[in-house]
């Protein structure tokens, strides 16, 4: 079936959006700092008491995993003693978030099969839950992604979702390739792979606009201070408010430090991207953009992206989030153990042979891709992390996927689908489910009617594929 295409905002469901609280700030000289939730100060907060949002987050792997490495061989509850115990597994990081958790198999993309080139068709179809066009540097989706109709949809004035990128975006053979406005065949949407775009939006540095802070920003990079450093006085005063409940205390204090051990990570990571010789400030390095590196350097920027996808979530900047984790044929040499004789990018390694397009069965690189699928399980551990220590697990669904099921064959069957957070309650967790081979429009249609608030009225039919309406396991 066509899906029903949101094109403005006189949807029926769009009366449902609530927007930014514009109090929810903490403001000094040119610096606004957004506020958690706060249950003694709801004039002061993100989002209505009354009626908390649900955020969608969307990320999008590359190059497959070893499936016979990656979930558990059988379906049924998952705990977190029982998933620890599956050290052979790749998910088995995943175990202290197990109670938060759904794992899907039996998920599959409309394309039967790769035509051209699989990596850059199953991008296009991770989201869309229909064919792509092309192949390689020319493949494009048939539609509109999941995330752009979810954020017209709950997002103020529908605004876009935040779409961000962790790998080589200027240089990939295959960049961003997963978020695409609607209207015919789809027009893909830029990405941002430099997290100082977002974190200097959350902080007031540039406008939603991408305007620059200017004078602030300048000084900000000159003096190496935290932003933090700038409301500290305003702060204080609130954190002094009698209103405010010792968890509301700690939840302020916690989301502050947040911000600051980002600023951390992002200094750390500029003096390792800044140009030889400068001498540029951590920050200011990050500022003015940075010199991506093959060298694992793919999983902080992707930790990175994910703590702000966190903080912009608590402080209701958007709803709505993509991280395409990886170029559609990756070229990260990974320094796991079994790739240190072996030397080989990732792209390669998927493809068990040392080419682009053949297809191999080195088991050294079999072995390799499963300690990537470790590695890659341990950034999303730490995306977890901090959604559940701002408390979103209840008010989030946090989807990870790939954008084939493995490496040597470039399959659209049974690709990897992990979930976690309960959509507002409205999705099944602790449990790993076999969805039983159906098309992933069935997956969006279950989690736009969780993001939407409302799997009872939600009557579209996202995206192509034989069925119609959710899979029944995946609801609560």
């Amino acid at each position: 079936m066509n899906s029903k295409i949101v094109t403005n905002l006189t949807h029926p469901h769009a009366a449902r959006r609530r927007g930014i609280n514009r109090r929810a700030f903490l403001r000094a000289g040119g610096v606004a700092i957004a506020l958690p939730f706060l249950e003694g100060l709801p004039s002061r907060s993100a989002w209505a008491a009354d009626n908390p949002p649900v955020f969608s987050l969307y990320i999008v792997a590359a190059c497959g995993v070893v499936g016979k490495k990656f979930f558990p061989d059988e379906t049924g509850p998952l705990t977190t003693s029982g998933l620890a115990g599956m050290t052979e597994k790749a998910t088995h990081v995943l175990a202290p978030h197990a109670a938060n958790l759904l794992f899907i198999r039996g998920i599959n993309f409309p394309m039967g099969g790769p035509t051209n080139c699989g990596h850059a068709q199953g991008l296009c179809q991770a989201l869309t839950a229909r064919p792509a066009q092309g192949g390689g540097r020319t493949a494009a989706s048939t539609g509109v992604s999941a995330d752009v109709v979810i954020a017209e949809l709950v997002n103020e004035g529908g605004a876009e979702p935040l779409t961000l990128y962790a790998g080589n975006r200027r240089n990939g053979y295959i960049a961003e390739r997963i978020s695409f406005k609607g209207g015919g065949a789809g027009q893909v949407r830029s990405a941002d792979d430099n997290p100082y775009t977002l974190y200097s939006k959350l902080v007031g540095l540039t406008s939603s606009g991408g305007g620059s802070g200017g004078q602030l920003a300048e000084e900000l990079l000159r003096s190496r201070k935290s932003v933090n450093d700038f409301v500290g006085e305003e702060l204080n005063s609130l954190m002094r408010m009698s209103a405010l409940s010792s968890a509301d205390k700690h939840r302020l204090q916690q989301h502050f430090d947040s911000i600051r051990d980002t600023e951390v990570a992002m200094g750390e990571m500029g003096s390792a991207c800044s140009q030889a010789g400068l001498a540029t400030s951590e920050l200011e390095a990050l500022e003015g953009g940075f010199a991506f590196k093959m060298d694992g350097m793919i999983e902080d920027v992707a930790k990175l992206h994910l703590e702000l996808v966190a903080l912009a979530f608590a402080c209701n900047f958007n709803r709505v989030a993509t991280l395409q984790h990886g170029d559609g044929t990756d070229g990260t040499k990974y320094a796991v153990p079994s790739n240190a004789s072996l030397g080989w990018p990732f792209h390669h390694i998927s493809h068990r042979v040392q080419s682009d397009a053949a297809t191999g069965n080195n088991p050294t690189a079999e072995q390799a891709h499963a300690e990537i699928d470790v590695l890659r399980m341990q950034t999303l551990l730490h995306g977890l992390d901090q959604f559940k220590a701002r408390d979103l697990f209840d008010k989030s669904i946090i989807m990870w996927t790939n954008h084939v099921s493995d490496g040597p064959s470039h399959s659209f069957r049974n690709v990897p689908t992990i979930i976690a957070g309960s959509g507002g309650g409205y999705l099944k967790q602790g449990e790993y489910i076999d969805a039983g081979n159906v098309t992933n429009n069935r997956l969006f249609n279950g989690l736009i009617a969780a993001a939407v608030r409302d799997k009872t009225e939600w009557t579209e039919n996202f995206g192509e594929g034989e069925g119609s309406g959710p899979i029944d396991d995946m609801l609560a």
